[in-house]
């Protein structure tokens, strides 16, 4: 009995061995041919992962578990379909597509980034490696472009959404939901519910690590267990195993099942709470869940961000000796790596400290605190102050472009959204000086907001106008006369929402100011003069506020 287990460790082990040499040789080949990957192809380290997933490849951002036989199986049908596979899980790391946290709907933002990724790994590499679902998938991507215009991951997600949502039976710009199907089997090639941003109540994914059967679980024959260095040969040299043993794919299914302490559990019966707690302890067990947990995740997905605007930078300088394959490549490591901030936070930078009536207990009066230790020996009293230090904001300017170029829709919402955080924060006071201005290429109206408490009937009273050219020159002029004559004695800053698309003033204000954009894929954000802040924003941040 011992010597049977001891050779059925050893044929596994050969098996993980295998599933590694495969997978090395795929990250050799992709070297040989992009060099400027070379830092995110060898980056994770490789775990063996019996998961019974519909994918041979996972990742967590930190590691890579595959599934040695599932990685076998995909090689015997086509190493070139292996090779993209790799590609496309390492696009999706460099996209930053695991660490995304801001769509609701991850079903369809897994399928999005999945057609993101496979777009990109087609234009690069489908004459290298081509693969035999290439054309079809080409037609599928026209069939998308012809929907959304330019293939960005906002529209795209917005597209698939709309089909998610929609009910059976029915078309949504004549697409039906039924073409998800479609797209799903051509543009997925790997497991995302390793993902650090997969949420704990799951995902389509899970269907797959339920699923112990796919097409790659096919007996293939004879499956090589060894594999050598081949240059610049894509199909690397095997040999069988060392004891002249094949493993059919019965076998290999049956080591698996035995074997993984994860294995997930099928549930008799027919009882609704027996199959719901089936599916509980299916997704505690499930062995691809435990490899989610990255102690390291934040630090990873830092490490992902320096890789990808490395090789931005490097395509950026010499991109012309790669051809027009990474175009798209370049464009979205650019929106992945285009900076985004916490409004919250920057609306903070712009208190001044002032004095508050409130219970200061960090200090207090040191005449009580010597009169009580003199009194009662060693019990001194202590009266907290009633006046504080703080940091609060009073004087303060919102500036708005109502030119024709800026929706009037988002221009309600971006005041919504920042009086709300104004409402919510500690840093901001009750009482206030807040200049609310309209502005194309002249001031059209301004507004000011003495209590935070009058939002809301300012808000009702609120009408863009405008919609003519942008200058900024007006706005400035006017703050800064108004910082002169004392009405706006301590402000602290300007923030002006806008499209960037007008004339600047020449030289820096007496105050900070900072010009906001909305964050739009389809175009590059504009340059800002080197005395302000440019700060961009999500417009799904501003989503629910109208």
């Amino acid at each position: 009995m011992q010597k049977a287990m001891d050779e059925k460790l050893r044929r596994r082990l050969e098996e993980d061995s295998l599933g590694k040499d495969i997978i090395d040789e795929c990250r050799a080949q992709l070297m040989l041919k992009f060099r400027f990957l070379d830092l995110a192809l060898w980056r994770m380290e490789l775990v063996p992962l019996r998961s019974g997933a519909r994918y041979p490849l996972a990742t967590n951002g930190s590691g890579i578990a595959y599934d040695p036989p599932r990685v076998v199986a995909r090689y015997r049908q086509d190493f070139n379909e292996s090779i993209r596979d790799y590609l496309h899980m390492t696009l999706h790391c460099l996209f930053k597509h695991p660490y995304d946290r801001d769509h609701d709907d991850f079903e369809a933002w897994s399928l999005t980034c999945d057609v993101m990724a496979e777009s990109v790994a087609m234009d690069l590499c489908s004459r290298r490696f081509p693969s035999a679902d290439d054309t079809e998938r080409r037609g599928q991507l026209d069939t998308i472009r012809m929907m959304v215009g330019d293939l960005l991951p906002s529209k795209v997600y917005e597209l698939v959404h709309n089909l998610v949502e929609c009910p059976d039976g029915r078309a949504y710009r004549g697409l039906r939901r039924e073409v998800l199907a479609d797209w799903h089997a051509l543009f997925e090639r790997d497991e995302h519910a390793a993902w650090p941003s997969m949420n704990s109540q799951g995902s389509p994914s899970d269907e797959g690590l339920s699923n112990g059967t796919s097409q790659d679980d096919e007996d293939p024959d004879d499956p090589p267990s060894g594999l050598e260095a081949s240059g610049d040969d894509p199909q690397p040299s095997v040999e069988g195993l060392d004891d002249g043993r094949d493993l059919s794919g019965d076998e290999r299914e049956q080591e698996g099942a035995d074997s993984s302490a994860g294995s997930l559990e099928e549930t008799a019966g027919t009882d609704g709470e027996q199959e719901a707690s089936g599916a509980e302890q299916a997704q505690a067990d499930d062995p691809l869940t435990n490899f989610k947990q990255s102690a390291q995740a934040e630090q990873d997905e830092r490490d992902w961000e320096d890789v990808s605007k490395q090789i931005e930078m490097e395509l950026s300088a010499f991109g012309n000796e790669w051809g027009d394959g990474t175009s798209s490549f370049i464009g979205i490591l650019a929106l992945a790596n285009r900076k985004r901030y916490d409004y919250s936070e920057f609306l903070r930078s712009f208190a001044v400290q002032s004095e508050e009536i409130l219970v200061n207990p960090e200090e207090f009066d040191y005449a009580f605190y010597s009169y009580g230790m003199e009194l009662y020996g060693k019990t001194p009293l202590i009266e907290p102050l009633e006046y504080k230090e703080t940091d609060r904001v009073r004087d303060f300017v919102i500036a708005i472009d109502t030119s024709e170029s800026v929706k009037g829709e988002l221009v309600r919402r971006f005041i919504e959204h920042t009086f709300d955080i104004l409402k919510e924060s500690s840093e901001f006071a009750s009482r206030v000086n807040i200049h609310v201005i309209q502005a194309d290429n002249r001031i059209q109206q301004e507004m000011v907001i003495k209590d935070l408490k009058d939002v809301d009937a300012f808000m009702e009273r609120l009408q863009i106008r405008g919609f003519g050219g942008t200058d900024f020159r007006p706005v400035f002029d006017h703050v800064g006369a108004m910082v002169e004559d004392g009405r706006l004695a301590d402000l602290k800053g300007l923030v002006y929402f806008t499209d960037g698309l007008g004339t600047f003033p020449e030289s820096a204000p007496r105050f900070d100011a900072a010009f906001v954009f909305l964050n739009d894929e389809s175009r590059d954000v504009p340059s800002v003069p080197p005395w302000a802040t440019k700060l961009i924003i999500d417009e799904t941040s501003l989503k629910g506020r109208a």
